[in-house]
């Protein structure tokens, strides 16, 4: 988004990351994510569509990319939380770009420590609350499980958004409905509109500190073709950005955007698709940190 590059975090309000990290899993590449987000994102202009003015508000920075163990899964999940740590414990809020879904347990935990539970608004094609075969392995299937296991997200504050496409199991969505949290399939989406959508999720989060995370496969392959599972049928860019616009006014703490793999879409559509969901995320938690700063 042309911020400047502060590496070391130094002052910085809002740090855009890069979480370059792919559990090698269904097709992969999405640690080559950050790289294409930040190319496209060069056309990214100053002001929102609704003029936030999220470079004005605070200062933003591009602190560059966590550095990860491409060998070592458990390793990376250490090394990226403990990166969004260093940048939160500077007083920072953290918006990455990925990387692999799995990360955003990293990026949360990083982010919250031990001040959670937080509300999530967790956008998606798929629940992300699947079992764990593995035995603590945090993967792009479960790291919306994972999060709430291991007490930084409230359930009862969390809301899945966009849910659609082909099935694993019959029962995927289960764990949502035995422990408490909401779930809106892209149908809920299209019956209650953009504003009925914003209505909901405010209604679930609530007042209190909140984190947005976006699979880029929640969007229809129309516009996010270069994903490791895409899926047809998903939300309109027009619905997405109506959405997150909307959610405007809630304690956003940060938030992160997922699961862009360029090598399938080469022509970096997908990306940019991304880079504007993430100025939104960014627009959001601008006016959030702006809000709260200046009430101190």
């Amino acid at each position: 988004m042309r911020a400047p590059y502060v590496p070391d975090g130094e002052g910085v309000e809002i740090a855009l990351v890069g979480l370059p990290y792919d559990f090698q899993s269904g097709r992969g590449s999405a640690r080559m994510g950050p790289a294409q987000i930040r190319e496209m994102s060069g056309l990214i202009r100053q002001l929102s569509y609704d003029l936030v003015a999220p470079f004005e508000l605070c200062r933003v920075a591009d602190v560059g990319n966590a550095v990860l163990n491409p060998m070592d899964p458990r390793k990376s999940i250490d090394l990226a939380t403990d990166f969004v740590a260093d940048l939160a414990g500077k007083g920072a809020a953290v918006v990455s770009a990925g990387g692999d879904h799995g990360v955003t347990y990293s990026a949360i935990k990083g982010l919250v420590g031990d001040r959670g539970p937080i509300g999530l608004v967790h956008f998606d094609a798929h629940p992300d609350t699947y079992d764990d075969p593995f035995g603590g392995y945090i993967h792009h299937g479960n790291t919306i499980r994972a999060s709430i296991e291991a007490g930084l997200v409230d359930p009862a504050r969390t809301i899945s958004v966009g849910i659609h496409g082909t099935r694993f199991i019959a029962t995927d969505r289960d764990w949502h409905r035995d422990h408490g949290l909401s779930l809106l399939t892209v149908d809920d989406v299209a019956a209650l509109g953009v504003d009925g959508t914003v209505a909901e999720i405010r209604r679930v989060v609530g007042d209190g500190p909140t984190y947005i995370s976006f699979d880029i496969d929640a969007m229809d392959t129309a516009y996010a073709v270069g994903t490791g599972a895409p899926e047809p049928g998903g939300l309109t860019m027009r619905e997405a950005l109506g959405i997150l616009r909307g959610m405007h006014g809630l304690d956003i703490i940060g938030g992160d955007v997922m699961e862009v793999a360029p090598p399938f879409d080469p022509s970096g559509h997908t990306a940019l698709c991304a880079a504007n969901i993430m100025f939104e995320i960014l627009c959001g938690t601008a006016l959030a940190y702006a809000r709260k700063r200046d009430e101190r």
